[in-house]
Protein backbone atom coordinates (compact mmCIF):
# COMPACT_ATOMS: atom_id res chain seq x y z
CA UNK A 1 0.00 0.00 0.00
CA UNK A 2 1.37 3.31 -1.10
CA UNK A 3 1.64 6.36 1.02
CA UNK A 4 -0.42 9.14 -0.75
CA UNK A 5 0.96 12.97 -0.32
CA UNK A 6 -0.83 15.69 0.20
CA UNK A 7 -1.38 17.31 -3.75
CA UNK A 8 0.56 20.51 -4.06
CA UNK A 9 -2.67 22.46 -4.87
CA UNK A 10 -3.93 20.93 -1.79
CA UNK A 11 -1.50 22.58 0.70
CA UNK A 12 -1.72 25.72 2.52
CA UNK A 13 -0.95 28.56 1.14
CA UNK A 14 1.78 29.90 3.77
CA UNK A 15 2.64 25.70 3.48
CA UNK A 16 5.75 27.00 1.44
CA UNK A 17 6.87 30.19 3.34
CA UNK A 18 6.28 28.31 7.01
CA UNK A 19 9.33 25.10 5.14
CA UNK A 20 11.60 28.02 4.36
CA UNK A 21 11.19 29.35 7.65
CA UNK A 22 11.98 26.33 9.48
CA UNK A 23 15.02 25.50 6.91
CA UNK A 24 16.19 29.49 7.36
CA UNK A 25 16.21 28.48 11.37
CA UNK A 26 18.02 25.41 10.92
CA UNK A 27 21.00 26.48 8.70
CA UNK A 28 20.74 30.04 11.09
CA UNK A 29 21.06 27.60 14.22
CA UNK A 30 23.85 25.29 12.37
CA UNK A 31 26.07 28.25 11.55
CA UNK A 32 25.52 31.27 14.04
CA UNK A 33 24.93 29.45 17.45
CA UNK A 34 24.23 33.09 18.70
CA UNK A 35 20.86 32.83 16.62
CA UNK A 36 19.50 30.57 19.16
CA UNK A 37 20.24 32.16 22.10
CA UNK A 38 17.38 32.78 24.65
CA UNK A 39 17.75 36.98 24.04
CA UNK A 40 17.65 36.56 20.16
CA UNK A 41 14.84 34.57 19.66
CA UNK A 42 12.92 37.15 21.93
CA UNK A 43 14.16 40.18 19.79
CA UNK A 44 12.58 38.34 16.91
CA UNK A 45 9.16 37.60 18.45
CA UNK A 46 9.65 41.56 20.08
CA UNK A 47 10.25 43.08 16.61
CA UNK A 48 8.30 41.33 14.61
CA UNK A 49 5.32 41.96 16.99
CA UNK A 50 4.34 45.69 15.60
CA UNK A 51 4.11 44.20 11.78
CA UNK A 52 2.31 41.37 12.58
CA UNK A 53 -0.30 43.72 14.23
CA UNK A 54 -0.12 46.02 11.00
CA UNK A 55 -0.51 42.74 8.44
CA UNK A 56 -3.71 41.66 10.55
CA UNK A 57 -5.13 44.83 9.99
CA UNK A 58 -3.90 44.92 5.86
CA UNK A 59 -5.26 41.58 5.99
CA UNK A 60 -8.40 42.60 6.70
CA UNK A 61 -8.48 45.42 3.68
CA UNK A 62 -6.40 43.14 0.33
CA UNK A 63 -9.12 40.29 1.40
CA UNK A 64 -11.52 43.11 0.33
CA UNK A 65 -9.22 43.17 -3.04
CA UNK A 66 -7.96 46.72 -1.60
CA UNK A 67 -4.85 47.76 0.35
CA UNK A 68 -4.11 50.89 3.09
CA UNK A 69 -1.02 52.14 2.43
CA UNK A 70 -1.35 54.37 5.05
CA UNK A 71 -0.66 52.07 8.08
CA UNK A 72 3.34 53.34 8.64
CA UNK A 73 2.36 56.82 8.85
CA UNK A 74 -0.63 55.79 10.90
CA UNK A 75 1.49 54.30 13.18
CA UNK A 76 3.05 57.62 13.56
CA UNK A 77 0.42 59.75 14.08
CA UNK A 78 -0.87 57.76 16.61
CA UNK A 79 2.40 57.96 19.05
CA UNK A 80 2.44 61.76 18.49
CA UNK A 81 -1.09 61.82 19.78
CA UNK A 82 -0.59 59.53 22.10
CA UNK A 83 2.78 61.71 23.65
CA UNK A 84 0.16 64.61 23.32
CA UNK A 85 -1.90 63.33 26.05
CA UNK A 86 0.16 61.54 28.14
CA UNK A 87 0.69 63.93 30.41
CA UNK A 88 -3.11 65.17 30.73
CA UNK A 89 -4.66 61.80 31.67
CA UNK A 90 -3.83 58.66 33.12
CA UNK A 91 -1.93 56.28 31.01
CA UNK A 92 -4.68 53.42 30.03
CA UNK A 93 -7.17 56.21 29.42
CA UNK A 94 -3.97 57.40 26.80
CA UNK A 95 -3.85 54.32 25.06
CA UNK A 96 -7.65 53.96 24.83
CA UNK A 97 -8.07 57.61 23.93
CA UNK A 98 -5.52 57.14 21.02
CA UNK A 99 -6.70 54.31 19.59
CA UNK A 100 -10.07 55.33 19.74
CA UNK A 101 -9.14 58.64 17.83
CA UNK A 102 -7.35 57.14 14.93
CA UNK A 103 -9.62 54.68 14.53
CA UNK A 104 -12.34 57.30 13.84
CA UNK A 105 -10.57 59.89 12.21
CA UNK A 106 -8.24 57.70 10.22
CA UNK A 107 -10.60 54.68 9.72
CA UNK A 108 -13.73 56.96 9.10
CA UNK A 109 -11.96 59.12 6.63
CA UNK A 110 -10.67 56.09 4.90
CA UNK A 111 -13.72 53.45 4.89
CA UNK A 112 -15.97 56.78 4.41
CA UNK A 113 -13.72 57.53 0.90
CA UNK A 114 -13.64 54.14 -0.23
CA UNK A 115 -16.69 52.39 1.12
CA UNK A 116 -19.17 54.54 0.54
CA UNK A 117 -18.22 56.66 -2.42
CA UNK A 118 -16.19 53.90 -4.15
CA UNK A 119 -12.93 55.68 -4.38
CA UNK A 120 -9.80 53.34 -5.31
CA UNK A 121 -7.97 52.36 -2.20
CA UNK A 122 -4.73 52.51 -3.44
CA UNK A 123 -5.13 56.13 -4.00
CA UNK A 124 -7.47 57.29 -0.75
CA UNK A 125 -4.56 55.76 1.40
CA UNK A 126 -1.55 57.48 -0.47
CA UNK A 127 -3.16 60.38 -0.25
CA UNK A 128 -3.63 59.36 3.81
CA UNK A 129 -0.08 58.26 3.80
CA UNK A 130 1.19 62.02 3.14
CA UNK A 131 -1.76 63.51 5.47
CA UNK A 132 -0.69 62.08 8.68
CA UNK A 133 2.75 62.01 8.04
CA UNK A 134 2.52 65.68 7.37
CA UNK A 135 0.65 66.62 10.45
CA UNK A 136 3.02 64.34 12.48
CA UNK A 137 6.38 66.40 11.15
CA UNK A 138 4.03 69.77 11.99
CA UNK A 139 3.24 69.08 15.27
CA UNK A 140 6.76 68.05 16.15
CA UNK A 141 8.25 70.24 13.84
CA UNK A 142 10.20 67.05 13.10
CA UNK A 143 11.71 66.07 16.27
CA UNK A 144 11.63 63.54 18.14
CA UNK A 145 9.55 63.58 21.67
CA UNK A 146 10.59 61.84 24.74
CA UNK A 147 8.21 60.21 26.62
CA UNK A 148 7.86 58.59 30.36
CA UNK A 149 5.58 55.80 28.31
CA UNK A 150 5.22 53.69 31.74
CA UNK A 151 4.90 50.04 32.81
CA UNK A 152 1.58 49.57 31.04
CA UNK A 153 2.56 51.33 27.35
CA UNK A 154 6.37 49.43 27.69
CA UNK A 155 4.53 46.15 28.82
CA UNK A 156 2.38 46.11 25.36
CA UNK A 157 5.69 47.01 23.51
CA UNK A 158 8.43 45.57 24.83
CA UNK A 159 8.05 44.41 28.28
CA UNK A 160 6.43 41.04 29.97
CA UNK A 161 3.10 40.31 31.15
CA UNK A 162 4.30 37.35 33.88
CA UNK A 163 6.80 35.28 32.06
CA UNK A 164 5.06 36.33 28.55
CA UNK A 165 6.39 39.32 25.93
CA UNK A 166 3.81 41.79 26.42
CA UNK A 167 4.08 42.28 22.17
CA UNK A 168 3.82 38.39 22.02
CA UNK A 169 0.50 38.63 24.22
CA UNK A 170 -1.06 40.97 21.83
CA UNK A 171 -0.53 39.31 18.65
CA UNK A 172 -1.62 36.22 20.25
CA UNK A 173 -5.01 37.66 21.28
CA UNK A 174 -5.59 39.78 18.41
CA UNK A 175 -4.56 37.31 15.97
CA UNK A 176 -7.24 34.65 17.85
CA UNK A 177 -9.83 37.13 17.59
CA UNK A 178 -9.38 37.54 13.98
CA UNK A 179 -9.23 34.37 13.28
CA UNK A 180 -12.88 34.24 14.84
CA UNK A 181 -14.04 36.76 13.33
CA UNK A 182 -13.25 35.76 10.09
CA UNK A 183 -13.84 32.15 10.18
CA UNK A 184 -16.92 32.13 12.57
CA UNK A 185 -18.82 35.39 11.87
CA UNK A 186 -20.93 36.42 8.99
CA UNK A 187 -18.93 39.65 8.92
CA UNK A 188 -15.96 37.00 7.98
CA UNK A 189 -18.20 35.67 5.53
CA UNK A 190 -18.88 39.08 4.06
CA UNK A 191 -15.17 39.97 3.52
CA UNK A 192 -14.46 37.27 1.70
CA UNK A 193 -17.54 37.32 -0.38
CA UNK A 194 -16.57 41.02 -1.61
CA UNK A 195 -12.86 40.32 -2.16
CA UNK A 196 -13.91 36.89 -4.50
CA UNK A 197 -16.98 38.57 -6.30
CA UNK A 198 -18.08 42.19 -5.48
CA UNK A 199 -21.00 41.94 -7.98
CA UNK A 200 -22.54 38.52 -6.59
CA UNK A 201 -21.74 39.70 -3.09
CA UNK A 202 -24.51 42.58 -3.89
CA UNK A 203 -26.62 40.30 -5.26
CA UNK A 204 -26.69 37.81 -2.34
CA UNK A 205 -27.80 40.73 -0.47
CA UNK A 206 -24.55 41.94 0.97
CA UNK A 207 -23.81 45.65 2.12
CA UNK A 208 -20.11 45.55 0.28
CA UNK A 209 -19.76 49.51 1.14
CA UNK A 210 -19.95 48.52 4.19
CA UNK A 211 -17.82 45.76 4.80
CA UNK A 212 -14.94 47.93 2.47
CA UNK A 213 -15.51 50.84 5.81
CA UNK A 214 -15.02 48.67 8.41
CA UNK A 215 -12.57 46.30 7.25
CA UNK A 216 -10.13 50.23 6.71
CA UNK A 217 -11.76 50.88 10.49
CA UNK A 218 -10.34 47.64 11.41
CA UNK A 219 -6.88 48.66 9.86
CA UNK A 220 -6.65 51.87 11.52
CA UNK A 221 -7.36 50.53 14.82
CA UNK A 222 -4.47 48.12 14.31
CA UNK A 223 -2.07 50.83 13.29
CA UNK A 224 -2.98 52.87 16.33
CA UNK A 225 -1.98 49.69 18.47
CA UNK A 226 1.30 49.54 16.48
CA UNK A 227 1.92 53.03 17.49
CA UNK A 228 1.11 52.39 21.36
CA UNK A 229 3.40 49.90 21.09
CA UNK A 230 5.92 51.50 18.91
CA UNK A 231 5.68 53.95 21.85
CA UNK A 232 6.46 51.97 24.66
CA UNK A 233 9.52 49.64 22.49
CA UNK A 234 11.02 52.81 22.14
CA UNK A 235 10.04 55.20 24.87
CA UNK A 236 10.12 57.85 22.31
CA UNK A 237 7.54 59.27 19.20
CA UNK A 238 8.83 60.18 16.28
CA UNK A 239 7.60 61.68 13.32
CA UNK A 240 10.00 59.24 11.25
CA UNK A 241 8.62 56.00 12.87
CA UNK A 242 7.00 53.77 10.05
CA UNK A 243 8.54 55.36 7.70
CA UNK A 244 8.97 52.53 4.35
CA UNK A 245 6.84 49.83 6.88
CA UNK A 246 4.34 49.06 4.36
CA UNK A 247 6.46 47.36 2.12
CA UNK A 248 7.62 44.91 4.69
CA UNK A 249 3.68 44.04 5.89
CA UNK A 250 2.26 44.21 2.45
CA UNK A 251 5.23 41.72 1.46
CA UNK A 252 4.13 39.53 4.49
CA UNK A 253 1.30 39.40 4.00
CA UNK A 254 1.50 38.27 0.53
CA UNK A 255 3.96 35.98 1.00
CA UNK A 256 1.48 34.43 3.75
CA UNK A 257 -0.89 33.37 1.19
CA UNK A 258 -2.96 36.26 0.88
CA UNK A 259 -4.08 37.39 -3.14
CA UNK A 260 -3.77 40.59 -4.02
CA UNK A 261 -7.19 40.06 -6.20
CA UNK A 262 -8.61 39.79 -2.71
CA UNK A 263 -10.82 36.83 -1.34
CA UNK A 264 -8.24 34.17 -0.43
CA UNK A 265 -6.46 34.62 2.40
CA UNK A 266 -5.48 34.16 6.44
CA UNK A 267 -4.57 35.38 9.73
CA UNK A 268 -2.26 32.69 9.95
CA UNK A 269 -0.71 32.97 6.95
CA UNK A 270 0.02 36.66 7.78
CA UNK A 271 1.94 35.94 10.42
CA UNK A 272 4.01 33.72 9.69
CA UNK A 273 4.73 35.62 6.54
CA UNK A 274 5.51 38.73 8.63
CA UNK A 275 7.48 36.78 11.07
CA UNK A 276 9.51 35.19 8.26
CA UNK A 277 10.70 38.22 6.78
CA UNK A 278 11.55 39.29 10.30
CA UNK A 279 13.94 36.37 10.53
CA UNK A 280 15.08 37.08 7.24
CA UNK A 281 16.13 41.10 8.55
CA UNK A 282 17.57 39.36 12.32
CA UNK A 283 19.78 36.63 9.82
CA UNK A 284 21.41 39.57 7.87
CA UNK A 285 21.74 41.49 10.53
CA UNK A 286 23.92 38.50 12.20
CA UNK A 287 26.05 37.89 9.48
CA UNK A 288 26.97 41.91 9.40
CA UNK A 289 24.78 42.47 6.06
CA UNK A 290 24.18 46.27 5.64
CA UNK A 291 20.34 47.21 6.15
CA UNK A 292 20.23 48.43 2.35
CA UNK A 293 20.48 44.71 1.26
CA UNK A 294 17.82 44.08 3.35
CA UNK A 295 14.92 46.47 1.98
CA UNK A 296 16.73 44.87 -1.56
CA UNK A 297 15.32 41.01 0.16
CA UNK A 298 12.27 42.45 1.26
CA UNK A 299 11.58 43.77 -2.32
CA UNK A 300 12.88 40.68 -3.72
CA UNK A 301 10.51 38.41 -1.39
CA UNK A 302 7.42 40.79 -2.42
CA UNK A 303 8.06 39.32 -5.95
CA UNK A 304 8.69 36.13 -5.37
CA UNK A 305 5.51 35.56 -3.19
CA UNK A 306 3.38 37.09 -6.26
CA UNK A 307 4.81 34.65 -8.44
CA UNK A 308 4.52 32.11 -5.99
CA UNK A 309 0.73 32.43 -6.14
CA UNK A 310 0.41 32.31 -9.34
CA UNK A 311 2.70 29.13 -10.17
CA UNK A 312 0.29 27.87 -6.92
CA UNK A 313 -3.14 28.70 -9.20
CA UNK A 314 -1.71 27.20 -12.66
CA UNK A 315 -0.86 23.96 -10.72
CA UNK A 316 -4.34 23.97 -9.24
CA UNK A 317 -5.76 24.89 -12.67
CA UNK A 318 -3.77 22.02 -14.40
CA UNK A 319 -3.68 19.16 -11.66
CA UNK A 320 -6.41 16.56 -13.24
CA UNK A 321 -9.64 15.57 -11.42
CA UNK A 322 -10.67 12.38 -9.81
CA UNK A 323 -13.17 11.77 -12.66
CA UNK A 324 -10.45 12.68 -15.39
CA UNK A 325 -8.23 10.10 -13.68
CA UNK A 326 -11.00 7.44 -14.19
Amino acid sequence: MSLKLPRWSSLPAWSGVLLLEVLLFIFMAISQPEFVSAGNLSNIVRSAAIPIVLGIGMTYTILTAGIDLSVGSVLAFSGILLSGMIDHMPRYAAVVVTIALVTLIVGGINGTLIGRFGLNSFVVTLGSLGIFRGISYLVTNGTTQNIDAGPLIRALGDGNVGPVPGPLLVVIVLAAISIFVLRSTFFGRDVYAVGGNEFAAQLAGIYTGRVKMNVYVISAACAGLAGVMQVGRLDSAAPTAGAGLELAVVAGVLLGGTRLSGGVGSITGTVIGVLFLQTVSNSLTIQGVSSYWQQIVTGVLLGAAVLFDRIRLELSSRAPSRKDKE
